[in-house]
C-alpha cells in the first residue's frame, strides 16, 4: 500500500536541503565543491519525485526507492542542522569572548573538515539514488513549485446563517422537545445516521433556537467518544454548568452540587458524536439524572453513527437523517466555492454531475465546494473529471466522502501544507487546537519554509491555517475580541490520521519493522510503551505525559525538535537537555518545575519556549539572551527577566517583561526588539525613573503589538506622582493599538499622547488602581 504522506515528507526534506545547500555555498569556502554537487544532486532526483510518488502504489521496488531517499534526505537535514548550531554557537561565543578568536579558529577548522566528509558522505547516497532511479526508468518529471495561493480576506471565516435542507428534520425533533408528555421527567433522542450528514450542525442548530433557548432554562454541550464510567459524565455537565474546574472529589459530593444546579430547572443536555455506550451505564446515568432533577420535560439529545448506540440510548424512536435533496447539496456547494460572486456557466453545466459527487452528503458538498474555490477553469475540469467517488461504498456508505476528503488533501497546494494536515494526527479527535501553538509546532517541524514571496514563517503558518480552513478540513473556530482566530477544531482526524500512520508511534500496530520508521510519539501515545520504538534515534517529536523522563532515554533521543513535557507532572528538568541541539520547540507549561538548568541556554536552535503555569518557577535562566534564534516566549507574570534580552533580536511573543534595576534587565532591553507582536505586559515600571529612560523602548516603532498593558508596582511615596507621569509620557504606543490596560498609575493626569488622534484604532481601554488621576480621558 503507498505511503500518501512520504512524497510530501520527501518534497520538503528536498526543498529545505536546497535553500541550505545555496545558503552555506555563500558562506562556506572550503566546502564550495562538495556543496554543489549536493545541489546538483538534490535537483536531479527532485525531477524524479513525481513520477515515483504516482508509481508507488503498483510498484514496491519504487516504494522502497522513496524510503531510502526519505532517509538520506533527513540525514542531510541533521547535518545543516548541526552546521548552523555550530554556527551560531561560534557567533555567541565571539559577542562574549571577542579574545578567544584563536583557539577556537582551530576548533571551527576542524568541525569544518568533519562536515566535508558528512557532506561527501550523503553525496555518495544521493549519487547511488540517481542510479538507481535510471535503473527503475523513473521518468524526469520536474513539477514547478506551487506557491501559497493568496487569501481574501473576506473569506477568512465563513459561518453559513442556516443550515440548508434540514427545516424539516429541526421542526420535527423541537415538536418532540417542546410538546412532551407531562409525566416525563427525561427523554432522549438520538440524532443518527453515517458520517458527513450534519448530525453536529443540526444539533448546534437546534441547541442555539430561540424557542429551546426559552424553553430550557440549562443548556449542556458535551462532545465525548464514549461512556466508560458515569462520574466523570457527571462531572463534566457540572463543570459546563459552572464555568469552573471541579476538583476530584466523591460521587456524591457531584451529585448533590448538581442538584443545587438543576433544582426546579429544565435542562438540555446534547452528548455530541457518541462512538460507544454500555447500555448497564447508560441506564445508571439516566436514573441518576431522574434522581437528581425530578422536574418534568428535561431533554438528552444524542448524536450517533453507530445504530447500537442510537438503539441503546433511545426513549423514542432515533430520527435518522437521511441524505440531503440534490439541489440542497448544490446550494451547499455554491455557498463555499462562489462565495460573493455569481456560479460561472461552466460549472453550471456540470451541476448533475457534482451533486452526483456529493450523494447526499453536505460534509462532501462543502469540501468539494472549497476545493474548488479560487480555482482556474481548466483546474475545474481536471478535478472532477479525474476522479471517480461515487463508486464502492462500504457497508457505512463512507468510502465515497473518504476519497473526496482524501481529494481535498491531494489538492492542497504544497507538499508543506499537506505536512501540515497530516500533523493532526498526532492530537486526539475533537482536541481543541490553539492556533498560534499549532503554527510554531509546525515551525518546528520545518513545515514552515520562507519563500521569495513570505519570508516570515509565521505569516506562512497563518496562511496555510487559513487554506485549511477554507477547504473546510478545520471546524468550531474561536475568536478573540478583535476577532482574530485563536482555536479550531480539526474536521476529518480520521484522514489525517491515514495519512500519518505509518510515522506516528501506534500502541495497536503490529510492532515490527514498522517501528522504525516511526517518527511521532503523539498526545495519545502510552509513555510506558515508548520502549517499543526500536530506532529511538530517529524520533523527531515527543509528546511525554508521564511524571518522569530518563535522562539516559532522552539523549537517545538526539534529534528532536519538538519535546512537549506539557501536564507532565515532572518536577526537574535534566542538565543533558542541552545536548539535543536540534530541538525547536520546548514546552514545560503546566509542571512542577521550580528551577532549570543553565545548559538549557545552549539550545541554540530553540524558536519556541513555553513555561505557562509554571508558577514555581521563579527566574528564568540568566543567559538566555545566547538563545538568538529564539522567536516565542511564554511565561507567567511574575517571572524574573534573564539578562539582555535585548540580544533575542527574533522574538515575536513575549507576554511580560518585569522591568528590572539592574543593567540587562531595564526597559531599554524592549527598544532592540523590533519584531515584537501580538499582547504585552510591561510590569514594575517603578523602577523606570524618566521620560528619556522610558522612550528608550521604542514602543510607537511596534506596529505589530495590539494589546499593552502599563503596571506599576510601588508603595505610593509622594514622589511617585511626577516620575509615573514622566514614565507614561515616554511610553507612547503605536497608532496600530487596539486594546490599553494602565494598573496602579500614581499620577494625577494623563499624557497628552492619550487622545483620539494619536490612538485611533484604540477598541478597549481599563483603567485600574489610578486612585490620584482627575480625570478621564477624552477618546471620542
Amino acid at each position: 500500500m503507498a505511503d500518501p504522506v512520504i512524497g510530501a515528507t520527501i518534497q520538503v526534506l528536498l526543498e529545505k536541503l536546497l535553500s541550505l545547500t545555496i545558503e552555506e555555498l555563500s558562506s562556506s569556502r572550503d566546502c564550495k565543491k562538495d556543496l554543489e554537487m549536493l545541489t546538483q544532486n538534490a535537483s536531479l532526483i527532485q525531477a524524479f519525485i513525481h513520477d515515483a510518488e504516482r508509481r508507488q502504489v503498483d510498484d514496491q521496488a519504487v516504494k522502497l526507492w522513496l524510503k531510502m531517499l526519505e532517509r538520506s534526505a533527513e540525514n542531510a537535514e541533521n547535518v545543516f542542522d548541526e552546521f548552523r548550531y555550530e554556527s551560531i554557537k561560534r557567533q555567541v561565543n565571539f559577542r562574549n569572548k571577542p579574545m578567544k578568536k584563536v583557539s577556537d579558529f582551530i576548533s571551527h577548522t576542524t568541525f569544518k573538515s568533519k562536515m566535508s566528509r558528512k557532506i561527501n558522505n550523503i553525496n555518495e547516497k544521493l549519487r547511488a539514488i540517481n542510479k538507481l532511479a535510471k535503473d527503475l526508468s523513473l521518468q524526469s518529471l520536474m513539477v514547478p513549485p506551487q506557491h501559497i495561493l493568496p487569501i481574501r480576506e473576506t473569506d477568512s471565516v465563513v459561518v453559513p446563517s442556516e443550515v440548508v435542507g434540514r427545516d424539516n428534520d429541526v421542526a420535527e425533533i423541537k415538536r418532540k422537545m417542546l410538546n412532551i408528555r407531562e409525566d416525563v421527567v427525561l427523554c432522549t433522542i438520538p440524532i443518527a445516521g453515517m458520517g458527513g450528514l450534519g448530525k453536529t450542525t443540526l444539533a448546534k442548530r437546534i441547541f442555539n433556537d430561540e424557542q429551546i433557548e426559552k424553553h430550557f432554562e440549562k443548556r449542556v454541550w458535551l462532545c465525548l467518544p464514549e461512556m466508560s464510567e458515569t462520574k466523570s459524565f457527571l462531572q463534566l455537565i457540572l463543570e459546563s454548568l459552572t464555568k469552573r474546574k471541579v476538583e476530584v472529589q466523591s460521587r456524591d459530593i457531584i451529585v448533590k452540587t448538581l442538584q443545587d444546579e438543576l433544582a426546579g430547572r429544565k435542562y438540555l443536555l446534547v452528548l455530541d458524536d457518541l462512538w460507544r455506550v454500555d447500555s448497564t451505564l447508560w441506564v445508571e446515568f439516566v436514573d441518576t439524572l431522574r434522581g437528581i432533577n425530578t422536574s418534568r420535560g428535561n431533554f438528552i439529545l444524542v448524536t450517533t453513527r453507530m445504530e447500537q448506540v442510537a438503539s441503546t440510548v433511545a426513549a423514542v424512536a432515533p430520527h435518522r437523517l437521511e441524505k440531503l435533496a440534490k439541489d440542497h447539496c448544490w446550494s451547499i456547494f455554491k455557498q463555499i466555492a462562489f462565495v460573493d460572486v455569481e456560479v460561472p456557466e461552466e460549472i453550471v453545466i456540470m451541476e448533475n454531475r457534482i451533486v452526483e459527487m456529493c450523494q447526499g452528503l453536505p460534509l462532501a458538498a462543502s469540501v468539494l465546494g472549497g476545493l474548488l474555490r479560487n480555482k482556474e477553469k481548466h483546474e475545474w475540469q481536471t478535478i472532477l473529471d479525474g476522479n471517480t467517488l461515487v463508486a464502492g461504498e462500504d457497508d457505512n456508505g463512507e468510502n465515497s466522502i473518504k476519497k473526496i476528503l482524501k481529494l481535498s488533501y491531494d489538492y492542497l497546494p504544497s507538499p508543506h501544507l499537506k505536512k501540515c494536515f497530516a500533523y493532526f494526527a498526532m492530537f486526539p479527535k475533537d482536541f481543541e487546537f490553539e492556533k498560534d501553538q499549532l503554527i510554531q509546532l509546525w515551525m518546528a517541524e520545518g513545515f514552515l519554509h520562507p519563500c521569495q514571496e513570505i519570508t516570515v514563517m509565521e505569516v506562512i503558518g497563518n496562511k496555510f491555517f487559513q487554506l485549511l480552513l477554507r477547504n473546510s478540513l478545520l471546524q468550531d473556530v474561536k475568536l478573540d475580541e478583535h476577532n482574530n482566530i485563536t482555536h479550531c477544531k480539526m474536521l476529518v482526524h480520521d484522514l489525517a490520521g491515514d495519512i500519518l500512520k505509518s510515522k506516528l508511534f501506534d500502541p495497536k500496530g503490529d510492532g515490527g519493522e514498522n517501528l522504525s520508521q516511526v517518527r511521532y510519539f503523539g498526545w495519545d501515545s502510552p509513555s510506558d510503551q515508548i520502549y517499543k520504538i526500536n530506532e529511538p534515534g530517529n524520533l523527531c517529536t515527543l509528546f511525554w505525559k508521564s511524571n518522569y523522563i530518563l535522562e539516559d532515554m532522552l539523549l537517545s533521543f538526539k534529534f528532536l525538535k519538538v519535546l512537549n513535557l506539557s501536564s507532565s507532572g515532572i518536577k526537574e528538568l535534566s542538565a543533558k537537555v542541552g545536548k539535543l541541539i536540534y530541538l525547536r520547540y520546548l514546552d514545560l507549561s503546566d509542571t512542577n518545575i521550580t528551577a532549570l538548568p543553565h545548559s538549557i541556554c545552549e539550545l541554540y536552535n530553540l524558536q519556541t519556549f513555553r513555561v505557562n503555569g509554571c508558577y514555581s518557577l521563579g527566574e528564568l535562566p540568566f543567559e538566555m539572551g545566547n538563545m538568538i534564534s529564539l522567536r516565542h516566549i511564554y511565561c507567567h507574570s511574575r517571572s524574573q527577566m534573564p539578562l539582555n534580552m535585548g540580544q533575542l533580536t527574533c522574538l515575536q511573543t513575549l507576554q511580560y517583561f518585569n522591568v528590572g534595576l539592574e543593567k540587562g534587565r531595564r526597559i531599554e532591553e524592549l527598544g532592540r526588539l523590533k519584531n515584537l507582536r501580538g499582547e504585552l505586559t510591561i510590569n514594575e515600571l517603578e523602577s523606570v525613573r524618566s521620560k528619556e529612560e522610558a522612550r528608550t523602548a521604542y514602543l510607537q516603532e511596534k506596529s505589530n503589538i495590539y494589546k499593552l498593558a502599563y503596571a506599576w508596582f510601588h508603595d505610593e511615596p509622594e514622589s511617585c506622582e511626577t516620575i509615573d507621569e514622566h514614565v507614561l509620557d515616554g511610553l507612547q504606543p503605536h497608532r496600530n493599538l487596539k486594546t490599553l490596560e494602565v494598573k496602579n498609575y500614581l499620577g494625577t493626569r494623563f499624557p497628552l499622547w492619550f487622545r483620539e488622534e494619536l490612538l485611533p484604532n484604540l477598541v478597549n481601554l481599563k483603567l485600574s488602581g489610578c486612585k490620584r488621576c482627575k480625570e478621564i480621558p477624552s477618546l471620542g
